[in-house]
């Protein structure tokens, strides 16, 4: 027998404890994912770390995972790297793409820091003007003011599939049509969709795709990964190179013939801590058996509970599409307050989402490990903290 809904939640120690709603953070590991990466680990120290068959061993693996992560995003291993977190993974096309002078760079304005800093950083060195793309009005609306950015200066669009302020999903599909038309590559930052919507890298098919494992697909922390298309990451440069950026690497080798990797897998330089990516794999493995449409299915209708039950006083940010996040505004109480006040009354737990404009909010994420308990349990705090101010 596979594993149901119900075995995922029993198998997340934290759930006993506290009504866990910002997996849109950090996603709490079952014991499973924990325990596979900590044998991992144990073996790889038992083996000797240094030893050469057990080292061979580890890449092994990590070709593994590359190739169960393709196949959860409809792309090959081979077109995958597999990094620590998206802001390694952005930084990685933002320090290899190659700019020149007058380029531009366009940025959602509801960018989380891993998406805007990089960018920023090379404004700042001089390499590239940063345009801002404001996420205002519907599909349509928000299109608009894209291509009304788009100019023969830009050399890339970088946005969120989902936005981390919000839980709007973008329509990413036709922002990476309208980029590639107007001869921009696009960078799309799926920090917050992977695990929690159906992703299809062949359809979608966009330039660059950074994604991380500790999140929606509840691994563990230091998982992430980078997708480029063949043709986009013919663009990048060289760096950052080192131990494992070339073909048929040999440690020590003494070498000026350097037959550099040409795939993404280039950018896996030096020494990693490769069993974390063991739990990466068996968390895609225990949701693939719980069935990935189930999950999906019942973080929505977790969402749909919430929403039709909010009490007087909290009101939601509407978006014109949601994923399984839903950020809202209790009266006019700063939203650290309100996430203090969530905790004392309930112990739920939500993040503060002092970003957002014109006012500062508080986001619920609802995972599949999440029951109409919990949704129950938030919206009773949510009513004592409306009502208690």
């Amino acid at each position: 027998m596979g594993w149901t809904l119900e075995d995922l939640r029993s198998d997340i120690p934290v759930l006993r404890r506290k009504v866990y709603l910002n997996t849109g953070t950090l996603g709490p590991s079952p014991q499973t994912v924990t325990v596979a990466f900590v044998r991992a680990y144990e073996q790889w120290q038992v083996e000797g770390p240094g030893w050469p068959a057990g080292y061979e061993a580890r890449r092994a693996g990590m070709d593994a995972v590359r190739a169960e992560v393709g196949l959860l995003l409809g792309a090959t291993g081979e077109r995958i790297a597999l990094a620590e977190n998206v802001s390694q993974a952005i930084n990685w096309v933002a320090g290899a793409l190659p700019f020149s002078e007058g380029d531009e760079v366009i940025v959602g304005t509801h960018e989380h820091p891993a998406n805007r800093y990089p960018w920023r950083a090379l404004e700042r060195m001089g390499r590239i003007r940063v345009v801002p793309w404001e996420m205002d009005g519907d599909d349509d609306e928000l299109l608009t003011q894209l291509e009304r950015s788009l100019t023969s200066r830009t050399r890339l669009v970088a946005v969120s599939h989902v936005l981390q302020s919000t839980g709007r999903v973008l329509p990413a599909q036709r922002i990476v049509s309208l980029c590639r038309s107007a001869g921009a590559l696009s960078l799309i930052d799926g920090a917050q969709a992977i695990g929690q919507m159906r992703v299809d890298l062949s359809a979608l098919d966009p330039d660059f795709y950074g994604f991380n494992g500790h999140k929606w697909l509840l691994a563990p922390v230091g998982t992430a990964g980078l997708y480029a298309r063949p043709d986009a990451f013919a663009h990048l440069g060289l760096l950052p190179a080192g131990s494992g950026s070339a073909e048929g690497d040999l440690q020590g080798r003494r070498t000026d013939d350097v037959a550099w990797r040409e795939t993404p897998r280039r950018f896996e330089v030096g020494t990693r801590n490769w069993p974390l990516y063991t739990g990466l794999g068996r968390a895609i493995a225990l949701f693939a058996e719980i069935g990935w449409q189930r999950a999906w299915d019942a973080s929505s209708a977790r969402v749909a509970e919430f929403l039709a039950g909010l009490p007087p006083g909290v009101e939601a940010v509407a978006v014109p599409r949601r994923a399984a996040m839903v950020s809202v505004r209790v009266r006019d109480l700063p939203a650290r307050q309100v996430v203090d006040g969530l905790y004392r009354h309930g112990q739920v737990v939500a993040r503060a989402v002092e970003e957002l404009h014109p006012r500062e909010a508080v986001r619920f994420s609802f995972a599949p490990f999440n029951t109409p308990a919990d949704v129950e349990a938030a919206l009773a705090a949510l009513g004592e903290v409306a009502r208690d101010g």
